[in-house]
């Protein structure tokens, strides 16, 4: 190899050894945002000056170019107060959860910022409907009825086929909850479990048993309701052993579909400032993700995407609200290619709306203090906090790569439909380095994430976006001096 600053080797591959030496800089760093939406990273969502009305025009028009599908996300923003705070690692916005007014006054902002939208959504088909957290079952048993109440307002069609989840933790579920769920139009329950284990989640401050875990998914059962259960490998603490112990209790509780992912550890929690030192390194939540990966394959299940399996065997209808949000877009059966939106409903809910070539759209997010989201309202303003235009093709096309990754395949035929690119063309190095260490499999169809590229899917993100994310913060550091 030449000598630091000799040129003698083609800039082919200095871009290619460039490559390598990012990946075997960053390797054994831990990667923030496991669980990855898109690019860019809300960091750079910076436009306060939106204007919803525009976008929701833009939208219909880019939805008679092709068809579209809806997804909603209804947020919540209360959890239970916990010692740490936030459970000592959660990243999400919320706030502490003190009493049922509280739910009825946000229920009431709720049903105002509907009618906002309106004229934009009402009557559109609905593919899924996700109650997301904060905590969604803090809820009384009565208040479900409402709350579903608002989206049919909207959505007079909701039901049948549509997949309708409400996640939640364990220790708040209970049979005349989760019943009242059932009838007012759930379908699926998320459980939030994070960790089995008494001494492990009491780390988090949070007072959940294990045997509320398994009581929930035996009452979603005779109720006649699909379960999922979230699970966090790379704890604090954590041992391969006792990961083993909680996915095969859970298996064994004949759950169809979990989340098994790793921690994502960052900001100013607990879990950051005081228990770093007693993470796993790098090293070791690898192999937790080898060995788990290979347990669930051996019990029946097969990976759905980086962090998602499903038992082989299950009849039942998984994943949709997710599924859509991973694939933007997608070929339907006569060869056209659809796309896939999400509008996020109610505080710090985050609405994704993909456009066409003439305006490549928006991510934005509401407030996510409940008090200007509150404000907002009462101002007769759309609550929107910030968001980011899609303006520039390489910001457009990296949203659509980082979200197919998480699915684990890009489609080439789907993907240059929707670019122009051949995405093997445009990341052409990166590819061969991945590929050289076994990360990924390319073929003349797809590009497909295998062994410990799966697992490295932060680490490949961030490498095919650095050069665009650089010059986004050059453009930040320009704006802010």
């Amino acid at each position: 190899m030449p000598a630091t600053g000799t040129r003698t080797v083609a800039s082919g591959q200095e871009r290619e050894l460039s490559a390598r030496a990012y990946i075997e800089a960053h390797r054994y760093r831990r990667h923030s945002n496991r669980v990855l939406h898109g690019h860019p990273s809300p960091l750079f969502w910076r436009n306060r000056d939106l204007s919803v009305p525009a976008i929701m025009a833009a939208r219909a028009e880019a939805l008679r170019d092709a068809p579209g599908r809806l997804n909603l996300y209804v947020a919540t923003p209360y959890c239970l107060p916990t010692t740490p705070d936030r459970c000592g690692f959660c990243l999400f916005p919320s706030e502490v959860y003190q009493g049922r007014p509280q739910l009825d006054r946000y229920l009431g902002c709720l049903e105002r910022e509907g009618e906002m939208y309106r004229p934009f959504v009402a009557r559109t088909p609905l593919t899924s409907v996700y109650f997301g957290g904060g905590t969604s079952n803090l809820y009384r048993a009565d208040q479900y009825a409402r709350l579903l109440q608002l989206v049919r307002n909207l959505f007079p069609d909701l039901g049948g086929d549509t997949e309708v989840t409400l996640e939640g933790i364990p220790q708040l579920f209970t049979r005349e909850k989760l019943d009242a769920m059932r009838t007012a139009g759930c379908t699926r329950v998320s459980i939030g479990v994070q960790q089995l284990d008494d001494e492990m989640i009491a780390m988090s401050g949070r007072k959940q048993k294990a045997s509320q875990v398994f009581q929930t998914i035996a009452w979603c059962r005779d109720l006649g309701l699909a379960v999922s259960v979230d699970l966090i490998f790379g704890w604090p603490r954590q041992t391969v052993a006792g990961m083993l112990r909680d996915l095969d209790a859970v298996v064994g509780a004949g759950v169809d579909h979990l989340t098994h992912y790793e921690l994502n550890v960052g900001g100013r929690t607990d879990f950051a400032l005081n228990r770093s030192h007693e993470l796993p390194s790098v090293e070791e939540t690898l192999d937790m993700y080898r060995t788990a990966r290979d347990f669930l394959a051996e019990k029946g299940y097969r990976q759905a995407t980086t962090y998602d399996w499903e038992r082989s065997t299950s009849g039942s209808p998984q994943l949709v609200y997710e599924e859509e949000w991973r694939r933007r877009f997608a070929a339907a059966p006569d060869g056209t290619v659809t796309r896939s939106q999400t509008w996020g409903w109610g505080f710090a809910g985050i609405s994704h709306f993909l456009g066409g070539r003439a305006d490549r759209g928006w991510t934005f997010m509401n407030h996510t203090r409940v008090a200007d989201y509150f404000g907002a309202l009462d101002a007769g303003l759309f609550p929107v906090e910030r968001g980011f235009r899609y303006a520039t093709e390489a910001d457009f096309r990296l949203t659509v790569l980082f979200q197919m990754l998480i699915s684990m395949v890009v489609d080439r035929s789907v993907y240059t439909a929707v670019t122009d690119v051949d995405v093997v063309d445009e990341f052409s190095e990166a590819w061969e380095v991945l590929a050289e260490l076994g990360w990924i499999r390319v073929t003349s169809a797809r590009l497909e994430l295998v062994g410990d590229g799966v697992f490295y899917t932060p680490l490949i993100q961030s490498l095919l976006a650095r050069e665009r994310v650089q010059e986004l913060r050059r453009s930040e550091f320009v704006r802010s001096g």
